[in-house]
């Protein structure tokens, strides 16, 4: 093995028995280093791909305990930070099949596709560099076929009455106490917890008004109203009481093109039509609000949530499709510029995690891997989160530590081994720099190393890292560095 780091990212592995743990160090260190392929094309032999897949389906290997050296891993990562960025977001992992169902897979959102969900809280610099994940829920719904399906009213006056913790939406609440959890191992670091939409729900918002140990940036939804103490009073949306201030900021920035899944009626119907790539002018306001709580167990129903609010807008936008706006219901101080810019680029850093959901489908291709029944599934699911962690790792880290050596993140044998096959050359004496290195890693993906180029992305990095890796071996068995 020439990976030192599954060493350090595996020191606190403990599976209840040496010889699994070992496996555990030796399947990482394979499948990491040919993560696109089969785990039957990974290994070396048959023997191999029987212990492989014997260790998956032994009884004391689960999702939480493969997971939980990465974890610690991550704790001590977060701990080196000054501020660190703590991501959640679910995804749906699509394990239908042609033929057969992979027995404890359940249905996803569409209802005619089966497969898992994963939930993890992710941590990142400020700068978007990946540190790990810290907790991650992964489940699969309970198959609900030939059921009659409720009324739309039905389902609307069982929502409000049923307490949050026998919902899904409770891992929202659930990662978040984590994050307080978290403050304990990394007691000086700011930690801030970022989320989408769908984590804009009374009970978190609650929650996370209501402690210290983290501040929060959850993204609000557009329907938000303000909470009054009259029912007579008309209902007033957040974003009409901002949109009355003045505007406190503006500047122009660069919107990504999206490509949305589904028909044309399906993507209207969700507000998430296709837009290309632009620049545009966006319009900043702001205030302190006091948000309704529509929970009837709830004492503060008058009184309303108290939080800071941030509403960006897109300017004289070309067709109602591009009118772009976030809510930004925040903990974060908001008087200044520089502390209004702030909340929105911690917020934009969002987008890193989406794309580890990319490298863990198509980099690791999780939703093509063959098994049988959950249970094994899911530790193999732990063991690529790890592998895409790192992945996306390697390109991040070389973005922000340009000049470093590259000895940073990869081994002697592995940048001087591709060294000599890309620059057809003898390796410097000293290691080149992190970035100069890692684009040549990318080469061997695909990537077009030319001047001025933007840095490797994700794809081309992870298949460069497969071919690092032969190079590296075949360095140490049979060239310069054979012993």
């Amino acid at each position: 093995m020439n990976n030192g780091w599954i060493m350090e990212e595996l020191q606190t592995a403990d599976l209840r028995d040496k010889r699994l743990e070992k496996r555990l160090i030796h399947l990482l260190d394979t499948l990491s280093q040919n993560s696109t392929a089969s785990i039957p094309a990974a290994c070396t032999d048959r023997a191999e791909m029987v212990a492989a897949y014997r260790f998956f389906d032994n009884q004391k290997i689960e999702f939480e305990n493969v997971l939980a050296p990465h974890i610690d891993a991550s704790c001590v990562r977060v701990a080196q930070q000054p501020v660190a960025l703590l991501v959640q977001d679910t995804t749906e992992l699509d394990l239908t099949r042609p033929t057969s169902k992979m027995q404890g897979a359940g249905p996803l959102h569409s209802g005619r596709r089966c497969g898992a969900l994963l939930h993890p809280l992710m941590a990142f610099t400020t700068d978007g560099t990946p540190l790990g994940t810290l907790y991650a829920e992964a489940w699969s719904r309970a198959d609900r076929t030939g059921q009659p399906r409720p009324s739309t009213n039905a389902r609307h006056v069982a929502n409000h009455q049923t307490p949050i913790e026998e919902k899904e939406s409770y891992r929202w609440l659930e990662t978040a106490q984590r994050c307080a959890d978290l403050k304990a191992h990394c007691p000086d670091t700011q930690l801030v917890m970022v989320a989408d939409r769908e984590s804009d729900i009374v009970d978190v918002l609650d929650y996370c008004t209501g402690q210290d140990d983290f501040d929060w940036v959850i993204r609000g939804g557009l329907a938000r109203i303000l909470a009054k103490s009259d029912k007579a009073q008309p209902s007033v949306r957040i974003v009409e009481q901002l949109r009355k201030g003045k505007i406190r900021l503006a500047k122009t920035v660069s919107i990504r093109g999206r490509t949305s899944w589904g028909s044309n009626q399906i993507k209207h119907r969700i507000g998430q039509a296709d837009r290309e790539a632009r620049e545009a002018s966006i319009a900043i306001q702001c205030g302190t609000v006091n948000l309704n709580d529509p929970r009837r167990h709830s004492g503060r129903k008058a009184e309303g949530i108290q939080v800071n609010a941030v509403l960006v807008s897109v300017v004289d936008p070309p067709d109602a499709t591009e009118a772009v706006q976030w809510l930004l219901l925040t903990s974060l101080p908001i008087k200044t510029n520089k502390q209004l810019e702030l909340v929105i680029d911690y917020y934009e850093k969002r987008w890193v995690i989406e794309l580890y959901f990319k490298v863990l489908k198509s980099g690791c291709r999780i939703e093509s891997r063959r098994f049988e029944h959950m249970d094994r599934f899911l530790p193999a699911l732990a063991l690529y989160m790890i592998i895409a962690w790192r992945s996306l790792y390697v390109c991040r880290v070389s973005r922000t530590h340009q000049d470093a050596p590259c000895e940073l993140i990869y081994s002697s044998a592995e940048w001087r081994s591709v060294w000599k096959i890309v620059k057809q050359s003898k390796p410097p004496k000293q290691p080149p720099g992190l970035l100069e290195m890692t684009k040549l890693v990318a080469q061997l993906g695909g990537y077009v190393n030319r001047k001025n180029a933007a840095p490797p992305g994700p794809q081309s990095m992870w298949l460069g890292l497969q071919r690092m890796h032969d190079f590296a071996t075949c360095w140490l068995s049979y060239g310069p560095g054979a012993k």
